[in-house]
Parts: C-alpha cells; sequence; structure tokens
C-alpha cells in the first residue's frame, strides 16, 4: 500500500514542479502576508516570470498617475534578495533608490524584500508623500494597500499579467474596485492584465464597514475605517448618493462604469497636517480627518466630486504619457488644464446645475479660486509649460490647476455656448471626447486642441487656447461673467468680521492634532489687538471648542451672532519655553474695514440675452 502513495505524491511533486514553470513563464505571482509585521514591515515574495536575458532590473517607481513628485517608493524596501530555482542567492547590485539589478538573471525563480509604510517612517529621508498616495501598516488595525508602494516590475516587462495574493488577518476585508479571483476567510487573490492596472487599483484591509450604492447601473462600493467609530459606511453613503445621482444626470444619465470604490481613512492622527484623496479609473482613495458624517459632509461632497469625475479623464480621455506611463523616467503632459483644472470645474459647476449648493455659494466658490490665482500663482506662466515642467522647474506652481485650471474650465464652458448659442459646453465636449478617444486609445499632447476645435465644430476655441492656455494672456474672466450675467468687481472696501485672523493662515499640528496660526500675517486688526502670535493653537471661543471637529460650526455660530462691541474670549495654547501653557485672549469685538477682492455678485438688470446664455449654463435641460 506504499506504492500508491509514493507514486501519487511524486506525481503531485511533478505537476507542483511543472505549475511553477509555467507560472514563471507567463505572469508575476505576488504574496504578502499580512498577519506577519515585522517591525512595522511586511515582507513580499514574488516568483518571478521567466527572465530569458542574463541581468534583469527589478523597479519600484519613482512617480505614480495623479501625482506630480518624485516619491521614490524604493525608499521603504530593504533586505532585498534574489534566488534561484534551488535557492540559491543571485548577485544584486543596487543602482538607485528604486531600482536593482540581478546578474544570471535566466536562472531567477523568486525575490523577496521588507516594505517599510509611508505615513509612519520618519526616518526615511526624502520627499514627503502624499498619504492618499502612500502606505499605511498597522498590525491587526489597518493596512492601506497603494500597490504601487509595494510591487514592482522589471524593465520591458509591465504589460505581463499580475496575480496577487494577500493572507489576511482574522474577519479583515480587502476594500478595493478589483474584483478577487479567489477568496476565503484566509486568503484573497486579485489578478489584473498588467502593471498599469494593478497600480490603479488602491485595496484597504480592516474590520469591514461597507455599502453598496446602486447608481445609473454602477455599484458603488463606500468602505470606511474610523478608528474612533464617529462616521460609518452607511451614513457617509447617504451623503454621497445625491451627489452621485447628480453627477450621473451630469454625465447624460448614465455612469461610464460597472463598478467603482470610494475607499476611506478617517483618521485622528494627521502626522503629516495634510489630508485629500487620490483619483484612479474605477476608484479613490480618501484620507480625511476623523469627525462625524455631518462635520464631513460639505468636504466630503466636494473631495468625492472632484475624484469621481476622474472616471472621465484619465479613464476615457488621456494623452499618450498616461496611457504609457513612464513610473522611473516620467514625462509630463501638457494637458493638466484638462486633467485637474476641468475636472475641478467639474466638481463645483455639477453642484450648482443640479441644486446641491445655491448660487451665491458657487460664486463664492468662483471667488475663492480667482483670489487664489491672482495672490499665489504666477498668471503669465503658459499653462501648458507649467504642466510639462511640473515636476522641477515648476514644481511650486503646481496647486494652481485647481484654482486657474478650473477657471479656465469656466470660461471655455461659457465660450462654447456662447458660440453655440447655448446648446454645447464643456459637458458635451468631454463626452465627444470620451466617445473618439476611450479607455484604449491615448492621445497626442500636440494634436489635443485641434481636436477639440474639430469635435465642437467652432473654430474660433482654436483661438481660446492660443490666448489663454499656451499663450500668457489672463483669463477673460470679467468679460466672461458678464455675458451671463454676473458683475465681477475687482476690489472694494468693507468691514468684514473676523476671528482675528485668516482661515487660509491656519495649520494643523500633527501631535496634538489643534488648529494654530501659522505665521504673523495671517493676523488682522483685530487679531493683533486680542493678542494673538504666530503658533498659538486654538482651544476655545466664548467656551465653545475649537477643535478639528469643532472649527467650523464654532466658526459659522459667531460669525452669525457676534456684534461689534461684544466681549470676545478666546483660549489658546502657547509655547513658552520648552512647555505649552494655557493664554486666555479678551476684548472687544472690533469689526476692521478691509478690502475686499474678487467680489461676484448676480447683475439687477441682465438682458435677456444674458440670462439666456446663464440659463443654458446653470440649469440641466441647458445640456
Amino acid at each position: 500500500m506504499k506504492y500508491p502513495f509514493l507514486t501519487l505524491a511524486a506525481l503531485f511533486l511533478c505537476l507542483n514542479t511543472f505549475a511553477q514553470k509555467v507560472s514563471q513563464t507567463t505572469n508575476y505571482q505576488f504574496f504578502i502576508d499580512l498577519t506577519k509585521v515585522q517591525n512595522d514591515k511586511l515582507e513580499v515574495s514574488l516568483i518571478t516570470p521567466k527572465i530569458l536575458k542574463d541581468e534583469v532590473v527589478y523597479n519600484l517607481p519613482k512617480i505614480v498617475p495623479g501625482t506630480y513628485a518624485n516619491y521614490d517608493f524604493g525608499r521603504y524596501v530593504s533586505d532585498f534578495k534574489a534566488f534561484d530555482a534551488s535557492g540559491k542567492a543571485l548577485v544584486i547590485d543596487k543602482l538607485d533608490k528604486n531600482s536593482y539589478k540581478i546578474k544570471g538573471a535566466k536562472s531567477l525563480n523568486k525575490i523577496t524584500y521588507l516594505v517599510d509604510d509611508t505615513w509612519d517612517s520618519p526616518e526615511i529621508a526624502g520627499e514627503y508623500i502624499f498619504e492618499p498616495a502612500g502606505t499605511d501598516i498597522e498590525e491587526n488595525k489597518l493596512f492601506a494597500i497603494n500597490t504601487h508602494g509595494f510591487i514592482g516590475y522589471f524593465d520591458d516587462m509591465k504589460r505581463q499579467t499580475y496575480e496577487v495574493t494577500f493572507t489576511k488577518p482574522k474577519g479583515f476585508y480587502g476594500a478595493t474596485s478589483l474584483v478577487a479571483t479567489k477568496s476565503n476567510s484566509q486568503n484573497d487573490t486579485f489578478v489584473t492584465a498588467n502593471y498599469n492596472d494593478l497600480v490603479d487599483a488602491p485595496i484597504m484591509y480592516c474590520q469591514p464597514d461597507t455599502t453598496i450604492l446602486k447608481v445609473g447601473g454602477a455599484d458603488i462600493l463606500i468602505s470606511v475605517y474610523s478608528p474612533n467609530k464617529k462616521a460609518t459606511a452607511k451614513e457617509i453613503g447617504d451623503n454621497v448618493k445625491t451627489l452621485l445621482e447628480a453627477q450621473k444626470e451630469y454625465l447624460g444619465g448614465t455612469l461610464p462604469i460597472k463598478k467603482y470604490a470610494f475607499v476611506i481613512v478617517l483618521s485622528d492622527n494627521l502626522k503629516g497636517g495634510s489630508f485629500g484623496a487620490l483619483e484612479h479609473s474605477y476608484s479613490s482613495f480618501y484620507y480625511l480627518p476623523e469627525s462625524s458624517a455631518e462635520e464631513l459632509s460639505q468636504t466630503v461632497k466636494d473631495v468625492c466630486s472632484h475624484e469621481f469625475f476622474h472616471i472621465v479623464t484619465p479613464l476615457s480621455i488621456h494623452s499618450t504619457e498616461i496611457g504609457e506611463f513612464d513610473f522611473n523616467n516620467p514625462k509630463m503632459s501638457k494637458h493638466l488644464w484638462m486633467y485637474e483644472g476641468m475636472t475641478e470645474y467639474a466638481a463645483g459647476h455639477m453642484q450648482m446645475k443640479h441644486n446641491l449648493i445655491d448660487l451665491p455659494m458657487y460664486l463664492n466658490m468662483l471667488k475663492s479660486k480667482i483670489s487664489n490665482m491672482n495672490d499665489r500663482y504666477k498668471d503669465n506662466l503658459p499653462f501648458t509649460e507649467m504642466s510639462i515642467d511640473v515636476l522641477e522647474k515648476h514644481k511650486e506652481q503646481y496647486q494652481n490647476v485647481y484654482e486657474k485650471g478650473a477657471l479656465i474650465g469656466l470660461c471655455l464652458d461659457i465660450r462654447l455656448r456662447q458660440l453655440s448659442g447655448g446648446k454645447y459646453g464643456t459637458q458635451n465636449l468631454m463626452r465627444d471626447l470620451s466617445k473618439y478617444y476611450g479607455k484604449e486609445k491615448s492621445f497626442n499632447d500636440n494634436e489635443l486642441f485641434d481636436k477639440i476645435t474639430e469635435v465642437s465644430k467652432q473654430p474660433e476655441i482654436r483661438q481660446f487656447f492660443a490666448k489663454y492656455v499656451e499663450g500668457k494672456e489672463p483669463l477673460p474672466i470679467q468679460e466672461t461673467l458678464k455675458s451671463v450675467g454676473i458683475d465681477y468687481l475687482k476690489s472694494r472696501k468693507k468691514k468684514e468680521k473676523t476671528l482675528g485672523f485668516s482661515v487660509y493662515n491656519l495649520g494643523i499640528n500633527p501631535e496634538s492634532k489643534a488648529i494654530f496660526i501659522i505665521d504673523e500675517d495671517g493676523i488682522d486688526e483685530f487679531g493683533k489687538k486680542i493678542g494673538f502670535k504666530a503658533g498659538d493653537e486654538l482651544v476655545s471661543l466664548n467656551s465653545q471648542k475649537l477643535g478639528l471637529e469643532t472649527f467650523r460650526t464654532t466658526r459659522s455660530e459667531f460669525m452669525m451672532s457676534a456684534k461689534e462691541g461684544d466681549e470676545v474670549n478666546f483660549v489658546v495654547q502657547r509655547k513658552d519655553g520648552d512647555k505649552k501653557v494655557e493664554t486666555k485672549l479678551s476684548g472687544k469685538l472690533f469689526i476692521p474695514e478691509v478690502e475686499e477682492k474678487n467680489i461676484l455678485t448676480p447683475m439687477q438688470s441682465p438682458s435677456e440675452e444674458q440670462m439666456k446664455l446663464q440659463q443654458a449654463w446653470l440649469v440641466p435641460s441647458g445640456n
């Protein structure tokens, strides 16, 4: 009876050896065990594709799509090893922060290395990595898996199939836009056609808090990690659903996707002091301060609205630089005005057009963008030039994509509607470009403006791009808004109630989580009378807390009810040598006269032509 057992065992051994050889000729096979955290690190193990060269280079990305900084994810890799099928170590040369050359690569069978997380590794020098693009390893709590932080590729082999298996802690769920090919209580396996598709799909592992919305023929997954249970997926889902329904209508009544995932981390430990999101084709990853769903409501709407619109660009409209993204020698497209600017414009315009916000609030959004564009960035720098050199030469100008970029969208939309008698705007344009290009077809950077001119059937629109996007001329904002019955006054004197400081001059202390005044420039006349100093951490206003969760509500109530001459009492934490002490600041409310800039107001008596164009711009039936 021993022989059949030995024969069967030998057969299994042969089959297993054959399967491993097949896997080496067809795909990458990665294994990451989330139950085995080693000093805040995870081991990545790779059964490699078959290599046909004597030497091969394995890379972690320098940069990833949707980000505009050189992050060098290889900084977080250590103990890199390579082996042949017998377990013999192969010779490795580390070429730079992100790349390893492996010698004797024809016999390469396996690679292993350790990965540290970007959220909690201050000892690793280099560019700060925006959390939604980074990674987190919190044993038995949370694993933020932006796959580009763990998984790399061999030179010239990004288009091969990737198979990634995670071993997960008991009860954990992997929230992602990917559909697992295999899944049980211990393991999940995901397969993508290539490296780009893998990087395009972040995964969050934690105890599940999820809900699924049905919108426009798509399943929308909402997955939330809230360490102190201050908000739930259902609460955030209820808030987001009206937004998604409006976006569906804005996009023509259907969504160009079947599944989408909102992967949301609510952090009670904002180490970098910043928060936001990163878009992907079928998902978006959020890193936000932990608050209740109600307190997060408008922030979630604004951020989700922007990120969700990226299902149009770059999913359906993108240049060769994005379609064939080079993770280690990136070439930037000159069309950030479209990728981020048009997306930001649509995010606000949609909310106005579908009654999620009112006209005063929308005009205030535009006012803020005009002010930021004028005060913080170079207005004579062609936007195409800034885009191409955004990684180095014009790095400090990048955030203007959300200001001037959105205002380019505003002016383009209204100009298209002027030329077409109100019948054709940027909504129509983006749909038409999506149909012409689509997910699999990239455009040439130099052809886009001509293609827009052709698709829109408006020859004059080519001059718009020549002047305001390729050229140095300032955007015709005043003229544009006048055409839709909105007055634009560049400045005027007015008395304006404040808390004594500008909200644009506030930061978040990553250790205490307190809001603080960044510098003296942000303290106004009233603030100086009260006695504010740079570095003051806000504790309370008239006995009402001024923390992350309460600041917006406390400020709003004060601005609505306080009158000049009222007694005002602040408490701040202020440095006194090596310690902090509570300091009380009191005084009577003084409302200073300030110069208000970029005032937008509806005209008192607009013409019929102006109102007709305004309706085409702001009323849904004008699509």
